[in-house]
């Protein structure tokens, strides 16, 4: 019977459709299994994966061939050992998976070929040990080479990280690099598709739509995020927040300042000054508010309340001789309050009648949002800064002549920008409630189940129910002493 191959191909860095590497692992390890006669029954790709940071087990394609796909295949063919593992520990590791496993571990253009998958005699002991020796070398050569290049990155980042040049990685999202107008290095520019998404997103959170909802609707929208994945809160969030989508540069998670203590900027910004303020503001009100429910069936949730327990009534439905009969009843849990409730029809027209009995000529508030002048958030932050950039120095980071000329440029700068801001008149931005042309009562016989909710909890109609027959009303009246029906 013929030996099944399976070829694995592994690529750290995708670059576009120019990147062909992982093709020509492809073909060098189909090739060899062909020269032996075997099969090749399967082949994948780990593209974007770096063997530095994920064993074998932990990579998307590799992990199903050794986990539930295991019995499906006999040899295992990569073009070099550096495509498996860049760790002498993951090299030890997977050879022993393979000698349980009887599996042969094939590397084309290192010559290694471990073999566990035919019963070992005294002829090929020895082979046999020296293909394990030559393994774990080549493993430790691969680790000191991928040490190597996480060292020049690190150097790179370093070099580039208080100059306007995007020093290495994936782009936030909305930008893509460009070469730079020096002419050495790369800078960012706008995605434009990517840009018309995030100004969408804006758009609706500042409109009120909640941060799931607009994961939700990017998701059956079937808009994908950066790295073509579904949208959920955090990353709706952090498109919003996040001071990469103005265009400055982060490290570990901290606004990158030149010279003079100002932030670098590596690219174009998402959004004008006025609208990233709003959307910060609005993105800790909201933070700050506890979560509400938004969106309900029921037409007087938080207005029908039981005499009893004071909990919400819910909304029921009853079928009696093919008809339909609908109703509210105490939905306290895990247990309600027995003999609480009240027909639908006879609640909802209680409330309507006596709500605009009182409110049909009262002008509905709008909520507007109201620009500032608000440098809080700045003078804050620049206080942060300062602070930051002494504990920096009192850990003994700025060691140089040139550190220590940079600390003083840094500290001098941040201080007047501090001294400036903490004089500046503070006018603060945000909603406020204005009256429109409208009335309750024009707009009512429109409105939604929704919007007909939040005009009767925001004038503080409250029903309480003791039994079908006992309930009490309370509408709170223009001059706010309130009405109270029986």
């Amino acid at each position: 019977m013929a030996i099944r191959a399976v070829v694995g191909a592994r690529v750290s860095n995708v670059q576009g459709p120019q990147k062909t590497s992982h093709l020509s692992q492809r073909s060098k390890g189909e090739a060899y299994a062909e020269s032996q006669g075997w099969e090749v029954l399967g082949a994948f790709e780990d593209l974007d994966v770096s063997a530095i940071k994920l064993s074998p087990w932990e990579r998307p394609d590799l992990r199903e061939w050794l986990g539930d796909r295991a019995d499906e295949w006999d040899a295992l063919i990569f073009a070099k050992t550096d495509r498996v593992f860049r760790s002498a520990a993951d090299c030890v590791k997977l050879a022993e998976w393979c000698r349980e496993h009887h599996k042969m571990l094939v590397l084309v253009d290192d010559g290694i070929r471990l073999d566990y998958y035919h019963p070992e005699d005294a002829k090929d002991a020895f082979a046999g040990a020296m293909s394990k020796v030559f393994l774990i070398l080549a493993s430790v050569f691969a680790e000191i080479e991928g040490q190597r290049f996480v060292q020049r990155a690190r150097d790179r980042v370093a070099f580039l990280r208080d100059t306007d040049r995007w020093g290495y990685g994936t782009p936030p999202y909305g930008f893509q690099t460009a070469p730079h107008p020096s002419g050495k290095g790369k800078t960012l520019v706008h995605d434009p598709e990517a840009q018309r998404v995030i100004k969408d997103a804006a758009k609706r959170f500042l409109a009120g739509t909640s941060l799931t909802r607009i994961a939700k609707d990017f998701n059956d929208e079937g808009i994908p995020t950066g790295r073509g994945g579904r949208w959920v809160t955090s990353t709706v969030r952090r498109v919003l927040s996040h001071p990469g989508m103005q265009g400055l540069k982060t490290y570990k998670g901290k606004v990158v300042l030149d010279g003079t203590g100002e932030p670098v900027r590596v690219g174009p910004p998402s959004f004008d000054g006025r609208t990233w303020d709003r959307l910060q503001q609005e993105l800790a009100q909201r933070a700050s508010e506890p979560r509400a429910r938004r969106h309900s069936t029921n037409p007087l949730l938080g207005v029908i309340k039981c005499a009893s327990c004071d909990a919400n009534l819910a909304q029921r439905t009853h079928v009696s001789k093919g008809r339909e009969y609908r109703y509210y009843a105490c939905g306290r849990q895990p247990r309600a309050c027995p003999g609480v409730s009240m027909a639908a029809v006879d609640a909802e027209a209680m409330v309507e009648d006596e709500f605009l009995r009182y409110h049909r000529d009262r002008r509905i508030k709008a909520r507007v949002w109201r620009n500032g002048s608000d440098h809080s958030a700045e003078l804050e932050q620049t206080k942060l800064t300062i602070e930051s950039l002494r504990e920096d120095r009192a850990m003994g980071l700025f060691t140089t002549p040139e550190d220590q000329l940079m600390f003083r440029q840094q500290m001098k700068a941040l201080i007047a920008k501090r001294d400036s801001l903490g004089t500046m008149p503070i006018v603060k931005a945000g909603w406020a409630e204005v009256e429109t042309d409208q009335t309750y009562g024009e707009v009512w016989p429109t409105a939604t189940v929704e919007e007909k909710r939040k005009m009767l909890t925001d004038a503080g109609v409250t029903l309480t129910v003791t039994s079908p027959r006992q309930r009490h009303l309370h509408v709170e009246s223009l001059t706010g002493e309130g009405s109270e029906a029986v």
